[in-house]
């Protein structure tokens, strides 16, 4: 903070000068020059390079300037050890006797410290013996049992606040004087200086004698840093005080016991502090954790942002000032994506949130209701067509693309979620994979991908197309219509050819789009095998392969194994195929290796 005086005119800051003290002509020009040039910290060597370069105070005179304002509180010379050596740093003006004043000048005295190990504390006592009385008023007295909240405050890492320096309690009516920022510093000088008072092996001695421990034991404890024994040390001089100053071979510095006394107490309240800070972080990972909950238990497992925010907001009387802060743990630890495969235990899907564990088996849920649904929509659909010759021209069974389009819509008619889920094929993989393996319904990789494979190619890891998800053919589609045709509409378009030529578009269709397991990768003779098993189904064929796809759609969701389907019935398998059979019934996999391919799967989902 500037100085009032810094903004007076030069007769205003000559009168001030004269009430402080006596100052020579030099002086004063430097106290002129440094109004002139103020900062926070005004940088030593620029300053002394400035009074070299033209007339009026020296160097010399900035120094016996600096200590005549120290004496009286305006201002200080502050220094820094550099290469073992003290030397300056910056000049600070401040009003007088003021906090930043003091901060500065118990600063210095913590240097002063450092210089060397038979240095004294920086305690009260010695402070006002060499500069004077610190004013109350610029000091925050700290109790022992306040420490652990001041400690915590000043943790690596968080923001220093800004404050009066502390004065906190040491013994016999003393005080240790101290800036925040040199608390944490104080500890290791304090461990040094047990050290150093600790190298007279009579009072080490009585000390172990003292701890019932060996002197050979207590001398490998000091060379440490390890905090239990700190603690029982300095415990064991603070409560035998009296017994250690009745030694009469050896003279201990009363410097010793105020070290122990502080050291104790901001080592208790290190443990303290970070015993409630375990408690604070346990009991907001619970509250966190029933957040997430509440999320997997919304009804129909969904939740929108209103909901979910008010979920959240029901800590906000708990958490107060904090609300911020536990409102962004959250979504940090809960919804948002941390790189690679691993779902979020809270996903956003659309406009709504909905819980991991809830993501395969709800869309198995939506999914058997539209899957029944489906069928019969698009039998009736192609039953119009053929009844009015599809006069209102509509495309839905013009393409395999039209078609794929007028099944999401259907699906998204029915159920929003379902057609989310179906638009982001990642999640719903990652949600399936989560499925099966915290139920533990797969043993091996072979088994995983064969879940898989009911919606994704085994292959590229993309989602299959949705007339196959839904086990939508076609031909199947169309045969179920014309049967619905009366039987002279039956006659004439068996008589006009359309019939056959209907039947032949769709089952092209079906066919070259075919990659279910069964059918999967047919060329040649297989696929036009394909195509005549297509074509000589019977209604109740198709109603048995229709129920085959719903039970593995079923399985992949219980556990139950699944298995594609071999060559044709009858036909014997290539000796590299039964001999790839073996190996892979022959290979086992750990839990690592199915962990790292369940990883895979997820990548290759997310890069498709």
């Amino acid at each position: 903070m500037q100085p009032k005086y810094v903004s007076f005119e030069s007769k205003e800051r000559e009168e001030l000068l004269s009430q402080i003290g006596n100052f020579s002509p030099g002086e004063r020009d430097v106290f002129h020059k440094l109004c002139q040039n103020w900062q926070e910290e005004i940088p030593y060597e620029r300053f002394t390079r400035l009074l070299s370069g033209g007339e009026g105070g020296t160097a010399a005179d900035l120094t016996s300037l600096m200590t005549k304002l120290r004496k009286d509180g305006w201002g200080i010379l502050r220094t820094r050890t550099a290469e073992g050596s003290r030397e300056k740093r910056g000049i600070i003006l401040t009003e007088q006797n003021s906090t930043e004043f003091f901060s500065a000048l118990l600063d210095e005295f913590f240097l002063d410290m450092l210089e060397s190990i038979v240095n004294p504390l920086p305690l009260a006592s010695m402070i006002e013996k060499v500069h004077g009385p610190v004013p109350r008023d610029v000091l925050q007295p700290v109790e022992p049992a306040e420490l652990p909240a001041i400690m915590t405050a000043d943790e690596p890492g968080e923001e220093q606040p800004e404050g009066k320096p502390l004065s906190i309690q040491s013994l016999n009516s003393d005080a240790l004087l101290i800036t925040r920022g040199n608390l944490r510093t104080f500890m290791n000088v304090a461990i040094l200086k047990m050290r150093y008072y600790l190298s007279n092996t009579t009072l080490l001695g009585l000390l172990a004698k003292l701890q019932n421990t060996s002197l050979l034991a207590l001398k490998k404890g000091c060379a440490g840093k390890d905090i239990p024994f700190w603690l029982g040390l300095t415990r064991s001089v603070v409560s035998h005080t009296k017994e250690i100053e009745s030694l009469r071979n050896v003279s201990v510095d009363a410097n010793f016991y105020h070290v122990a006394w502080l050291l104790k107490n901001m080592i208790e309240s290190q443990l303290t502090g970070a015993e409630e800070k375990k408690k604070r972080q346990e009991e907001e990972n619970l509250d966190l954790e029933a957040i997430a909950l509440a999320v997997k238990d919304a009804p129909e497992g969904l939740i929108d942002q209103v909901g979910l925010t008010r979920i959240i907001e029901s800590q906000s009387e708990k958490y107060d000032d904090r609300m911020e802060e536990f409102r962004e743990k959250f979504y940090q630890r809960f919804v948002r994506e941390k790189g690679g495969a691993k779902l979020p235990k809270i996903v956003m899907l659309g406009q709504r949130y909905i819980h991991r564990d809830n993501i395969f088996p709800l869309f198995m849920e939506k999914f058997r209701v539209a899957e029944a649904d489906l069928k019969p929509y698009f039998v009736h659909l192609m039953e119009q067509h053929l009844r009015t010759g599809n006069r209102r021209q509509d495309q839905t069974f013009f393409s395999t693309g039209s078609f794929e389009d007028a099944i999401l819509e259907q699906v998204r008619q029915r159920s929003t979620f379902l057609a989310e889920i179906i638009g982001k094929p990642g999640i719903l993989a990652e949600g399936m994979i989560h499925h099966l393996k915290q139920n533990k319904l797969v043993k091996d990789v072979e088994e995983l991908r064969q879940r898989l494979a009911l919606y994704f190619d085994p292959e590229t890891m993309k989602p299959l197309p949705l007339h196959q998800w839904f086990n939508l053919r076609l031909v199947d589609i169309f045969e179920r219509a014309f049967e619905r045709l009366p039987v002279w509409q039956r006659i004439w378009i068996r008589i006009t050819g359309k019939y056959e030529s209907f039947r032949g578009r769709f089952i092209s269709r079906d066919v070259m789009k075919a990659t279910t397991p069964g059918e999967s990768g047919l060329t040649g003779k297989g696929r036009a095998s394909a195509d005549k098993r297509a074509g000589g189904r019977k209604s109740g064929q198709d109603s048995s392969r229709e129920q085959s796809g719903a039970k593995r759609r079923k399985n992949a969701a219980e556990g139950a194994p699944y298995r594609r389907k071999g060559p044709a019935s009858g036909g014997a398998q290539p000796k590299s195929a039964q001999a790839s059979a073996t190996g892979a019934a022959k290979r086992a996999y750990n839990s690592k290796q199915v962990d790292s391919a369940w990883e895979q799967f997820g990548s290759s989902i997310k890069k498709n």
